[in-house]
């Protein structure tokens, strides 16, 4: 039951994460970065949570982050919607971010993001990219391997959410390029 709650523990403080690195901005002030978060802390303190559990903010300066994936180091890496790969480190383990690295800037939507075995998995719009050892090749990544490079290029329900599956497999979604519709590419609307 420990551990259970030790991993319920993880999961709440990393979709808190997810929320409020989300909600960050690019470039401010200090002085609106400062009340920007004396507003999330204020926010923070009005969440009623069960015994033994805390919240406080992990990282900003993440614009635009969707999805997360842990390293089996400790380093946490987040996809965004718009071109953006970034690492996030804690190199004291205080449980709040001492860095953040830009490691990949010229992107096609690298929203998906899955670690297994040392490898950081991407799921971009149209491919899906892995990057080999990357915990120890932060500062200096080199370039991915490409997995597949063949999904549509629509944008529309385009973005990857890949995941690893209790099968060891990797699960990426193709959305259909529309709400309502029919095409003839049956890739469209699957689960690959």
């Amino acid at each position: 039951m420990k551990s259970f709650n030790i991993t319920l523990n993880y999961l709440f403080t990393f979709v808190l994460l997810f929320s409020v690195i989300s909600c960050s901005q690019a470039e401010n002030s200090n002085e609106e970065k400062a009340n920007k978060k004396a507003s999330i802390e204020d926010q923070l303190s009005k969440i009623k949570l069960p015994d033994g559990f805390e919240i406080s903010i992990y990282a900003d300066n993440v614009p635009n982050a969707r999805s997360m994936a842990l390293g089996a180091n400790g380093t946490l890496f987040v996809g965004t919607r718009k071109s953006t790969l970034y690492a996030i480190l804690d190199t004291n383990k205080d449980f709040k971010a001492d860095e953040v690295l830009t490691l990949e800037d010229d992107l096609n939507s690298p929203n998906g993001v899955a670690f297994r075995n040392g490898s950081l998995y991407v799921g971009e719009i149209d491919r899906l990219l892995r990057y080999d050892n990357i915990e120890s090749k932060l500062r200096k990544l080199p370039k991915p391997v490409v997995i597949y490079d063949d999904y549509p290029s629509d944008r529309h329900h385009g973005y990857k959410y890949i995941a690893f599956g209790p099968d060891n497999k990797l699960y990426i979604p193709v959305g259909a390029p529309c709400n309502i519709c029919e095409s003839k590419n049956e890739m469209y609307a699957t689960i690959t």
